[in-house]
């Protein structure tokens, strides 16, 4: 009769980054979590006057970028390098939807998390 470890034991409870060296650092999880609240507030926005005064496609593209979001966040939270590809071309995208529309965006949060992410780069898989 074999014996098992407490490895094979905690190997399908564990996720696939937290198995062996790899662990998530604080950073990135307190940046996910802290960024759902933003994903919060872009999914109730499309219900607001304000939204739909924009322009028909502005609430369904609203819906788009959450969910875009929200992939991101999962990618960040299992520290996958794609995740950092996705997410700047959703930011160099939503930049110029933006212009095109006339608004200013701020790229101070978006700037904050890639500085996050990137730091973390070689931790990621």
């Amino acid at each position: 009769m074999e014996e098992t470890t407490n490895k094979d034991q905690d190997g399908p409870l564990k996720s696939k980054n937290e198995s062996g060296d790899t662990q998530r650092p604080n950073i990135i999880t307190i940046m996910c979590v802290l960024y759902i609240f933003h994903v919060i507030g872009i999914i109730f926005a499309p219900f607001s006057d304000k939204a739909w005064s924009i322009g028909f496609w502005w609430p369904p593209y609203l819906g788009f970028s959450a969910v875009i979001i929200l992939i991101c966040i999962y990618g960040f939270w299992e520290m996958k390098k794609w995740s950092i590809m996705l997410y700047l071309t959703f930011v160099a995208v939503n930049q110029i939807v933006m212009h095109t529309i006339g608004r200013s965006a701020t790229l101070i949060i978006p700037g904050i998390i890639l500085l996050v992410v990137l730091s973390q780069y070689r931790k990621m898989t």
